[in-house]
């Protein structure tokens, strides 16, 4: 699951276009839902092969914690081993992050401090348009209204007109939108991310 979200990271492309350690990457991409809440990740298989998955979060604010308290500081001092601080790259992707001050300071926080959840879903090239990430959203809102659960976000950029559509055939809202910079392949991009949301 950890190579397939690096895979598919960047709009359905590799993570690589936009950060260069993929083993950090997939740390800061898939942890908190393996090791802290896996009875909320789902996967889908054919011929012996993962071709999807969905990972899931009912409790924002606990997700905020544990990446802040016990992720996080992890992350940095892998990143700091692999050498990543003294790459351009990172450099580059670190001025990125500052121009993202109000989606980092201000909605982050009023999501780490809800009990509402979120998702994250990723589908291998060549199985998408298949009803493979249907049947995996379908899973984990079930599972979210077991859980008791009512509401569930995803964010989405917004170049990615695909990932808009299918949100939105399954029910999703886009709530909210922000301007957002990303460094992807040393240039600077501006977009907006997207809210997507789902009432249980």
């Amino acid at each position: 699951m950890r190579g397939l979200c690096c895979d598919v990271a960047d709009r359905g492309g590799p993570i690589e276009n936009f950060f260069p350690d993929r083993e950090v990457a997939a740390d800061l991409l898939t942890r908190y839902y393996t090791d802290y809440e896996p009875e909320s990740t789902f996967v889908a298989v054919s011929g012996g092969r993962l071709i999807g998955y969905i990972n899931g979060c009912m409790d924002n604010r606990r997700y905020g914690l544990v990446m802040f308290w016990l992720l996080g500081p992890a992350l940095l001092v892998k990143a700091f081993k692999h050498g990543l601080f003294f790459r351009c790259e990172i450099h580059q992707l670190l001025r990125s992050v500052l121009k993202n001050w109000r989606r980092i300071f201000v909605w982050r926080k009023k999501s780490f401090h809800s009990h509402q959840g979120h998702l994250h879903i990723g589908v291998a090239a060549g199985f998408r348009g298949q009803q493979v990430g249907r049947d995996l959203v379908d899973a984990l809102v079930a599972h979210a209204a077991r859980k008791g659960a009512t509401e569930l976000a995803a964010s989405v950029h917004d170049a990615n007109k695909a990932a808009g559509d299918f949100f939105q055939k399954l029910g999703f809202t886009a709530l909210e939108r922000y301007p957002m910079v990303l460094i992807r392949n040393s240039k600077e991009e501006h977009y907006h991310s997207l809210l997507y949301v789902k009432t249980i």
